[in-house]
């Protein structure tokens, strides 16, 4: 078999055109919009086509920022499995691959001639000619020509069409045997194919047709060349992800690999003498693009002059290696290496842990074994033990710079705390924080996006632990999962199961809860039951785990347990289903029978009554007015998507009695055990008060509640003890999401957002599960919003309220410098990047109601002071000019801010690149984000990882700064304080007084217009 080596390879940051979103599509995402947008330009699918690897983090099993790794623990690091390579390439933040969590991923197998030894993968030229594959769709089945293009580092089918390939790098995964079993089932293809069946999950950065993922679906003719193209493939990308992130160590091989790999494209096979390699500056300059090393032509030219020391205008190979050494230069950790005051010889162990405990605030003796093992991690391939060595000296474990830097940007000194302080999850399931998604089966916008079960798994892997189904009836009459009444697509209920059987427990072992929005007829929903039944097996609660309990179990109590939350069911007439198996039930058409309320007493320990049906959802989500409140009453939108549990009319016996009949059947409703569906009618009710029962409110009509100060205050107080669940409004046609800290500071458990849009909102969502035992998807709850009393809950468990009181936060953030920045999409090759930092401090106070100040840089936010939702307290630093790869901007920030939330406090690090390199302004282009909850972030010094705006983590773009924090105190008002917010009181009171009497003497011709 004829193989070729491989030279220089692509990369993923600029995109390719792509094919277009269909004509329905693009009327329900705004027509105007897209038929006028400018198609991609050619240079920027050339661009990508002449990179060396990628930008975007892949094979990672989330995309929380922990770490700016694959996504590794370092809690979980045992001291045996550190690749010392790594170290000695100063790049362990990224060379060492993260495992599973007991998924089988398609590893990319160290096959001989792989990136082990930074050896360009063997590639067959079969491949490069192209091969015969079936191609899979839901539609049809077609043989394709699939061609693989090494240069480009892209597979493409039709080279007529641009848009029919995909880049190696935008790789995700590649599934195959029994882990992409689910799409062979789904497509109803023969179990004879599985073994030639492979699924490739590729992300889409131009989210074409509103998807940021895609899934194409592959059948080899035969075994192999099933083999060759997922080895190859798997090869290359390994390759390229080992030629990029080696490149930022101090090792030589991958320099020596890409200054190899250049000369292959200057020579080709020509004979040529060694001495005669050499690469001017020009060279240098496309090399350095390819490599995403986007510093401004001034740097280049300065830094190629320092290398070519015999001014002869190119560099050899030794000049070359110069040359990185001198780019990579961090004048930054110098500094801060050289403050700690190191010998000569280097860093010891007692400097480092003192470097440890009084700079990074870190408790060394509470786990010393653990940071003796990282320092002798470090020592090992340290050029200063090695030079005493050679010398003769005592071979005493010491650090030199390029051991100091490679710490400072490893895991082991992630900026997110890897503490497990809050001890095993023991208490009830309602004093915690739950990681919640809505329309989960959506990967694009809700109006017309695509259900797929693999929006189920990317959930699942990134730490969800309630998701969302909408269950429709099929034509054939097996349960349907879509969006319904909009454009949506729909997939099977059983292939949504089956997969969230598999990987309900690959991130966390806590309880996964299915939220169950049911519109399905009787027969299938008792379909449905047999479904859950017969896949989810052992797993699937069924009866409570100890009877006549007064409060929920905990996350520990039922680890690899799936609940099932669904609204009370109701008994039906079987005999109006005669080819299901006998039951004996009754009528669904009889009224339930309501208990008596005399009978019951004051806190109902579990719920069995049928609980009133969704609300009617015929109208589609363009109709309806907004919801009112008027005395405890909720009202919401009659949408298909907003289906809040809140029941229409007053607390009264009459009223309630007129409720509508539950359209769930009693075998499906039984099995919401712990999270028992109920509508909201008021909290004196006895079904208000039974320990399993969960409320649902749209995000309107949860503030509607809380725009009375009773109401809000008994919601609050009911969240103490019971369980709660609020998601966005159906009228968010774009799948956009609120701010979670408007319901996580009224204690709700379960905040659903939609994931497939990385807003602020999802940013935030994944920084409160983002460090230590928080990634796991339950977080403790601060001790304001949980049950601290549980007897004075139990005599009076809505009108015992405990006053917040006010908090003085106050942290510093030292933004020192920033590391390889990307370029934005819509950038040119030649256009430098003008980078600023936007520091944004979120709170979950009222936004009259928080009060932050702060010092350093540029203020930007509001003129009053005010903070809270909705108005962030933000700050600037100055831009760089012309300087993407190693701006330096030694700005120091610092924040006070007063909050009756402490905990629920988040830092936003935004980089943007300003248009004219002197203005800030809307004009600014985004480049990267990061967001952090303050309690979670680390002291010292830290690189923070950085994301683009689909959520996935840079390679090795990251911003270095020093955090400090310090202990929060209670806010004491003195007289003279109130007495000014008093003053400001009755000054508005006053204004507001004079409006309503000019108001008054207008004519009563001009009330009416």
């Amino acid at each position: 078999m004829a193989v070729t080596s491989l030279p220089q390879l692509s990369m993923s940051d600029a995109v390719g055109a792509s094919k277009g979103p269909g004509l329905i599509r693009r009327i329900s995402r705004g027509a105007a919009s897209k038929l006028t947008r400018r198609r991609p330009s050619s240079t920027t699918g050339n661009a990508r086509e002449h990179s060396s690897g990628p930008v975007i983090m892949r094979r990672r099993s989330d995309s929380k920022g922990g770490t700016i790794d694959n996504g590794r623990d370092p809690a979980n690091i045992e001291h045996d499995s550190v690749d010392e390579e790594a170290v000695e390439d100063g790049s362990g933040t990224s060379v060492v691959e993260r495992p599973s969590n007991g998924q089988r991923r398609s590893s990319l197998r160290n096959a001989p001639g792989s990136s082990e030894c930074a050896i360009a993968p063997i590639i067959p030229s079969i491949l490069q000619r192209g091969t015969t594959l079936a191609k899979i769709t839901k539609k049809k089945r077609k043989n394709l020509k699939f061609c693989l293009d090494v240069e480009a580092a892209k597979v493409y089918w039709d080279p007529s069409r641009p848009a029919k390939r995909f880049y190696i790098d935008d790789i995700k995964e590649i599934r195959v045997g029994t882990d992409a079993r689910n799409y062979r089932e789904e497509f109803q293809m023969s179990a004879d194919v599985e073994k030639r069946w492979f699924t490739i999950i590729y992300s889409d950065r131009e989210k074409s047709k509103g998807r940021p993922i895609k899934t194409m679906h592959l059948i080899a003719p035969n075994d192999y060349i099933f083999e060759l193209w997922t080895t190859t493939l798997e090869n290359i990308s390994r390759y390229r992800i080992d030629m990029m992130t080696g490149l930022a160590g101090t090792g030589e091989r991958k320099i020596t690999a890409h200054w190899r790999s250049q000369m292959v494209k200057i020579w080709g096979s020509m004979p040529h003498a060694e001495s005669e390699e050499k690469m001017d500056l020009e060279g240098v300059g496309k090399l350095c693009r390819s490599l995403h090393i986007n510093c401004s032509k001034s740097l280049l030219r300065a830094q190629f002059a320092r290398a070519d020391k015999a001014n002869t205008g190119y560099l050899t190979f030794d000049g070359f290696k110069n040359f990185v050494r001198l780019l990579k230069e961090r004048q930054d950790v110098q500094q801060l290496y050289e403050d700690l005051h190191v010998s000569k010889e280097g860093l010891d162990r007692e400097h480092f842990y003192t470097f440890l405990r009084d700079i990074q605030s870190i408790d060394v003796d509470c786990d010393q074994a653990h940071w003796e093992h990282v320092f002798a991690t470090f020592a090992k391939r340290s050029k200063a033990r090695l030079a005493q060595q050679d010398s003769g000296e005592s071979s005493v474990p010491k650090w030199d710079l390029e051991a100091f830097s490679a710490f400072l940007s490893s895991d082991f000194n992630s900026p997110l705390s890897s503490e497990h302080t809050d001890g095993p999850l023991e208490r009830p399931l309602n004093d915690y924080f739950i990681s919640s998604s809505h329309n989960t089966y959506l990967l694009g916008r809700q109006v017309a996006g695509e259900s797929s079960t693999e929006a189920y798994i990317s959930a699942l892997q990134r730490g969800c632990r309630c998701v969302e189904i909408d269950c429709w009836d099929g034509a054939d009459g097996r349960p349907v999962v879509l969006h319904g009444r909009t454009l949506t697509r729909k997939v099977l209920f059983s292939d949504c199961i089956a997969v969230i059987g598999k990987y309900a427990f690959v991130s966390s072992p806590y309880p996964l809860i299915i939220s169950l929005e049911v519109h399905c007829n009787p027969e299938q929903q008792l379909v449905m039951v047999e479904i859950m039944k017969t896949l989810l097996g052992e797993r699937l609660l069924v009866q409570p785990l100890i009877s006549n309990a007064f409060n929920l179990p905990s996350p520990e109590e039922l680890r690899h347990r799936i609940l099932i939350k669904v609204k009370a069911g109701e008994e039906y007439d079987e005999d109006l289903y005669p080819s299901r198996r006998q039951r004996s039930l009754s009528s669904p058409f009889a009224r339930p029978i309501m208990a008596d309320n005399s009978s019951i007493p004051n806190m109902p320990l579990l719920s069995s009554t049928a609980s009133s049906s969704p609300s009617d959802r015929s109208a589609n989500i363009w109709g309806g007015g907004r919801g009112s409140m008027t005395g405890g009453t909720a009202t919401s939108t009659s949408s298909a998507t907003e289906d809040s549990d809140t029941a229409q009319g007053s607390s009264s016996i009459e009223r309630r009695e007129k409720k509508k009949r539950s359209k769930i059947v009693k075998p499906l409703g039984d099995l919401g055990v712990y999270t028992k569906g109920q509508k909201y009618t008021n909290f004196a009710l006895p079904e208000s008060k039974a320990i399993n029962h969960v409320f649902s409110f749209s995000e309107r009509t949860f503030e509607n509640l809380c725009r009375d100060s009773d109401l809000k205050g008994q919601l609050e107080k009911h969240n103490n003890r019971f369980l709660t669940r609020v998601y966005p409004s159906g009228y968010r046609i774009s799948s956009s999401n609120f701010d979670p800290n408007k319901f996580w500071r009224r204690g709700v458990q379960m905040v659903a957002l939609n994931w497939q849009t990385y807003d602020l909102g999802t940013q935030m969502n994944e920084a409160m599960f983002a460090s230590g035992k928080d990634r796991l998807g339950y977080v403790l709850k601060p001790k304001e919003l949980r049950q601290t009393n549980i007897l004075d809950s139990l005599e009076n468990p809505i009108t015992a309220r405990s006053p917040k009181e006010k908090k003085l936060v106050k942290f510093s953030v030292e933004m020192i410098s920033a590391q390889q920045l990307p370029r934005s999409r819509d950038m040119g090759a030649e256009e430098s990047i003008d980078p600023y930092i936007e520091l944004e401090i979120f709170s979950a106070d009222d936004k009259a109601k928080g009060v932050a100040s702060g010092e350093g840089g540029l203020d930007a936010s509001a003129r009053n002071g005010m903070s809270g939702i909705g108005s962030p307290h933000r700050r600037r630093t100055r831009i760089i000019q012309g300087n993407g790869y190693n701006p330096i901007f030694n700005d120091t920030f610092k924040v006070s801010l007063e909050t009756k939330f402490p905990s629920l406090v988040f830092v936003r690090f935004t980089v943007w690149n300003s248009a004219d390199g002197r203005n800030y302004g809307n004009n600014s282009g985004l480049l990267a984000t990061f967001t952090a909850k303050l309690t979670s972030l680390q002291e010292g010094y830290r690189h923070l990882p950085l994301f683009d705006m689909n959520g996935e983590q840079y390679l090795f773009s990251t911003l270095f700064c020093k955090i400090k924090k310090e202990d929060e105190v209670a806010v004491e008002r003195d007289d003279a304080k109130s007495g000014k917010v008093e003053s400001i009181r009755q000054f508005g009171l006053s204004v507001f007084s004079r409006t309503l009497s000019i108001e008054k003497k207008r004519p009563k011709n001009d009330e009416v217009r």
